[in-house]
């Protein structure tokens, strides 16, 4: 049977008030604050609440089995942001599917709120799933013959023109456990960074997966079939090829002025059917656009 989801990303919504505290002046979230109000990225969101509230009637009203969120749900990782970013897309609401999130580098901008597992807490619901140990990732849930597989590769960094990623030696050896234990069917991987851009290329340093290549191969060696990733705020489509063992698909921003767009997939067996909607604001809705169509990796076994 085929299975329905939607796939969005990089919603980069804020909240009033944030909640600022004294060490946030003298830290990376001051810098943020200046590329949010003088260097544009809030006149490229500025509709980001209005554009999110169509996307959650489109998440409620069109019959899908399962969502997917690829992370950046905020600007600078506040709690304040967070929770409204959680509330305005519905999570926990049973009007709106079931879903599966795993946050951005902007969900975890600074230590505290990566060590205080603020975007775990808002987002809950959609982190349901089955785990090695006590650990947050990965972890996998089985929605209809195929198996969603969350990775964290979102990490704090304390300098503000670094915003790359890593997902680590450990939770690769939780994936490689993780996936051993899983039932057959095709295993799509849930994650924030890509692995290789538009142009099947790394992202440039600071901005990029730093253990991309070895994230690669060992997702090869479990079996992963599929990637699905934001990051990029222009949505683009990978297949396999000599230098990526799966397809990828970034979802772009869902909610950035002129970008603004999610996606639905309909997997039936190891076959995808992709359609691009794209946020229509004279009338305020989403609209069907680009279709594509993938061949799943692996073999699930």
């Amino acid at each position: 049977m085929a299975v329905r989801l939607a796939h969005f990303s990089d919603l980069h919504l804020s909240a009033r008030p944030l909640g600022w505290a004294v060490r946030d002046v003298f830290g990376k979230r001051a810098t943020g604050w200046v590329n949010l109000t003088f260097l544009g990225r809030a006149a490229r969101f500025r509709h980001a609440p209005t554009v999110a509230a169509a996307l959650r009637r489109d998440l409620a009203g069109r019959g899908f089995d399962h969502l997917v969120f690829s992370g950046d749900a905020t600007m600078m990782g506040f709690a304040s942001e967070t929770a409204a970013a959680a509330a305005a897309l519905g999570v926990g609401d049973p009007a709106v599917p079931p879903g599966t999130a795993v946050p951005g580098n902007h969900d975890v901008y600074v230590a505290r709120a990566e060590r205080g597992r603020v975007f775990e807490a808002a987002f809950a619901a959609w982190q349901a799933g089955e785990r090695v140990g006590g650990e947050p990732y990965p972890f996998a849930r089985k929605v209809g013959h195929l198996w969603l597989i969350a990775v964290n590769s979102s990490r704090s960094v304390p300098w503000p023109w670094d915003a790359s990623g890593r997902v680590g030696e450990a939770q690769l050896g939780r994936l490689r456990e993780l996936t051993a234990r899983l039932d057959p069917g095709p295993r799509v991987v849930v994650t924030h960074y890509p692995i290789l851009t538009a142009n099947r290329k790394p992202e440039p340093h600071f901005r990029r997966l730093r253990d991309w290549d070895r994230v690669r191969d060992v997702a090869a060696e479990c079996g992963v079939g599929l990637w699905l990733h934001g990051h990029r705020h222009g949505w683009y489509v990978l297949p396999a090829g000599p230098d990526l063992p799966f397809p990828c698909v970034c979802a772009g921003s869902s909610t950035q002025t002129r970008r603004w767009g999610y996606h639905e997939y309909v997997i039936d067996g190891w076959k995808l059917a992709g359609l691009r909607r794209v946020y229509d604001p004279e009338a305020g809705a989403f609209a069907d656009a680009d279709r594509f169509a993938l061949e799943l990796a692996g073999n699930g076994a």
